[in-house]
């Protein structure tokens, strides 16, 4: 069957996957390169296709792209498909995203084994699937169980996803410790891919907050409360080392905390993906 889009319970599985800027960067090369043609009038052709696939999903209004004089299209027209290419990947949060990739893949504009190799790079739990049905293509999301995200993880500060399901778990199991570590981890994970760069991704979030606190969206109070829960990680018993000490930290704070970081992570990548979206609508006008 074609792809017809992700259910409500898909969406809500991909609610905190953090798809990186370097791996966004990755499918825009392939996206520029699979709309490119020896003939301007062909390339401007095969971007509008692939701009309009992904303003589709977004909800925002299709542009209908009318030659002057047969193939002659003003410079701006080429300006604004360029702009618009090089945000198509970039603007949506992660459940708009992967609709986008499968629609581009259904369309037959990206190769799916292309799409899927920068995927399982950046460790995300979503992959693509296809087969060849009887006049076109079916492809099909796969989205990975936190299971199968723990069997396969090299370390723990790879998945979002899997570190807010680690902080439910330990709530359910009244190990608030282990709540406050998991919340630090997801603050970490999340800092490294809001700076993406190489430099800092060895380094622990303590050793790069300067540079996360001028990269962020996120209000300086904000700021400031993720510095001192991630240092308290560092000091609270049974939280990032061990400890004959019974830890500090309640249930209650546990939950709130959980609550909190929920809340940060769904912040940040929505005021991200808003000034980004801002940013290409100053440079289309």
């Amino acid at each position: 069957m074609h792809f017809m889009g992700l259910t409500d319970g898909e969406k809500q599985k991909l609610e905190y996957e953090v798809v990186s800027d370097r791996a966004r960067l990755q499918l825009t090369r392939l996206l520029r390169h699979a709309t490119r043609a020896e003939a301007n009038s062909v390339r401007i052709v095969l971007q509008n296709k692939a701009v309009n696939i992904a303003r589709n999903v977004l909800g925002l209004s299709i542009y209908t792209l009318d030659a002057e004089d047969a193939d002659y299209y003003y410079p701006s027209e080429y300006g604004w498909h360029n702009a618009e290419i090089e945000l198509a990947l970039r603007r949506p949060e992660t459940s708009n995203l992967v609709e986008i990739l499968a629609d581009l893949i259904q369309e037959g504009i990206l190769d799916v084994e292309s799409v899927n190799c920068i995927i399982v790079n950046d460790n995300l739990s979503f992959s693509f699937a296809s087969c060849d049905s009887f006049d076109d293509m079916d492809v099909s999301v796969q989205i990975l169980s936190i299971e199968a995200i723990e069997e396969s993880e090299v370390d723990e500060h790879h998945n979002i996803r899997l570190l807010v399901n680690r902080m439910d778990t330990s709530i359910e199991r009244n190990d608030p410790a282990a709540v406050l570590h998991a919340s630090a981890s997801v603050f970490e994970t999340l800092a490294k891919d809001i700076v993406n760069i190489e430099s800092i991704q060895n380094q622990t979030l303590g050793g790069f907050f300067d540079r996360y606190r001028n990269d962020s969206e996120l209000p300086a109070e904000i700021l400031d409360y993720i510095l001192e829960i991630y240092g308290r990680r560092n000091s609270e018993p049974l939280a990032g080392h061990g400890s004959t000490q019974p830890t500090n930290i309640t249930q209650k704070e546990a939950v709130i905390l959980a609550e909190m970081t929920r809340a940060f992570v769904r912040i940040e990548r929505q005021l991200s993906t808003m000034s980004i979206r801002l940013k290409g609508s100053e440079s289309s006008e």
